[in-house]
């Protein structure tokens, strides 16, 4: 396990910071921000997401994600879809799949990737399989025009009464691992084929469901024959971070009162908990201190120790864990459990020790690990999934509209159950904002009320 002891002193304008380790490799360069802060990092093992040289030419058009266009048709004649989970591994499936992967600018391609489908096909062993790899070819000459892993699940329907849950129903989906599937954009109709085919194969699901979909790309649904779309809870923002070239950009997207804040929240917790330590988890043998510090951060919801081990283990074993352990003294106040691709680190959870709250421990956990990511690593993005950007880093993130996209038989009892649901949503959302008016009016209305008697009470009275 590699880690680095933070020794921090301070003066009025910028904290400078001290990362030890026991073998450093890499140093930043002379003059840069991170030197002012006295930063010294490590390289990160080479994920094994880098994606390899292909074996194949280069005259073959470039696949990539197929957007869901409108108005296009397809001929069941001209493709054909198989299974092959059975020898995904093949070397000509390997090629055609790294070549998509290489192409593909969908927002969750770590989920599409060979060593993911390695690690579901892991942890199931012994297990009703729920995951298949179905590749197209081309029927003229053979080609694979797309690879599209998926897996079966339950996806909840959630009716709601204000915040509070009255019951839900769970549906059964097929759901396609990376929302945008990996097709090659320059034949026509196939994505309109793929959704046809995978309704027909998955005849027990109700829905194929897809996490997060651009709203850019899925506000054109596939145009196919007796099948419609639906945006479940709507259209929502996630937020992610662009990494600049350095730690020195990075820094400066921050004002100098934020930096000093930043070193002054790390400076506070060290006084509170003490010396702190950065522990990086992506190695098998120390997935062991990241559930350590899971069963011991209050607050932290995890499952049965085993079966989360048996889970991140695997993960660390296909190169996919990328997590972070911070430590004060002999306490773990917080961490960040993460996942990496080959470009995009991907923050699924932090949590963080609820005494320590006062001291913004989240906001310097991230920010000490955003560090270290930046130092020893070539991502181009972080991606925080769904939810609202922290006021903290504002200044560094940017807002992509995704949504949980639900396609499904258009006549059928899902269709009814999915429009009924839309409505009855769409009453409790404004159930809400009629909620927080009344409640605003009744407050303003109440001060108004309050300043009109002090006025009284303080008005002198006639002689």
């Amino acid at each position: 396990m590699r880690s680095y002891t933070i020794a921090l002193q301070f003066d009025p304008l910028i904290a400078k910071v001290s990362m030890k380790n026991l073998k450093p490799i890499l140093t930043v360069k002379s003059g840069c921000a991170a030197e002012r802060w006295g930063v010294t990092y490590w390289p990160l093992r080479k994920s094994p997401l880098s994606f390899r040289e292909m074996a194949g030419g280069t005259d073959r058009p470039t696949p990539g994600h197929a957007a869901l266009s409108a108005g296009t048709t397809w001929d069941g004649e001209r493709y054909e879809l198989n299974a092959a989970t059975a020898y995904y591994d093949r070397p000509d499936i390997l090629d055609a799949w790294y070549r998509m992967l290489h192409a593909a600018t969908g927002p969750e391609t770590l989920y599409q990737s060979p060593q993911f489908f390695r690690h579901l096909i892991d942890t199931t062993q012994g297990t009703q399989a729920s995951y298949e790899l179905f590749i197209i070819r081309r029927r003229v000459d053979g080609s694979i025009v797309g690879c599209v892993p998926v897996r079966t699940l339950g996806r909840d329907l959630d009716f709601r009464l204000g915040p509070l849950s009255l019951f839900k129903r769970t549906m059964r989906a097929c759901q396609l691992l990376g929302s945008v599937p990996l097709l090659d954009p320059t034949e026509e109709g196939l994505t309109e084929f793929v959704v046809e085919q995978l309704l027909a194969r998955y005849a027990k699901c109700e829905v194929l469901y897809m996490q997060a979909m651009p709203e850019e790309i899925g506000a054109a649904p596939p145009r196919c024959a007796g099948v419609s779309a639906y945006v479940l809870d709507g259209w929502r923002q996630c937020h992610t971070q662009p990494l600049p070239d350095s730690i020195d950009a990075y820094l400066q997207k921050f004002s100098a009162k934020k930096r000093y804040n930043l070193s002054r929240q790390i400076r506070l917790l060290t006084a509170a908990a003490g010396a702190l330590q950065v522990l990086r988890i992506e190695q098998p043998d120390e997935v062991a201190t990241l559930l350590d510090a899971m069963a011991d951060t209050e607050g932290a919801v995890v499952k049965p120790r085993d079966t989360e081990a048996l889970r991140l283990d695997n993960l660390a074993r296909h190169g996919l864990l990328l997590s972070y352990v911070i430590r004060c003294g002999d306490e773990d106040v917080a961490f960040v459990l993460g996942s990496r691709s080959s470009s995009v680190w991907h923050i699924h959870k932090i949590v963080c020790q609820q005494k320590y709250m006062p001291l913004s421990v989240g906001t310097s956990a991230v920010h000490l690990a955003v560090l270290d990511v930046m130092a020893n690593s070539a991502f181009q993005l972080i991606d925080y999934g769904y939810g609202t950007p922290n006021a903290e880093f504002r200044s560094t993130h940017v807002l992509k509209s995704r949504g949980h996209v639900l396609l499904h038989r258009s006549r059928s009892l899902t269709a009814l159950l999915l429009k009924f649901h839309g409505r009855y949503n769409a009453m409790n959302e404004a159930l809400i904002r009629y909620t927080k008016a009344a409640r605003k009016w009744y407050v303003q209305r109440r001060q108004t009320g309050d300043k009109g008697v002090a006025k009284r009470n303080n008005a002198p009275k006639a002689p």
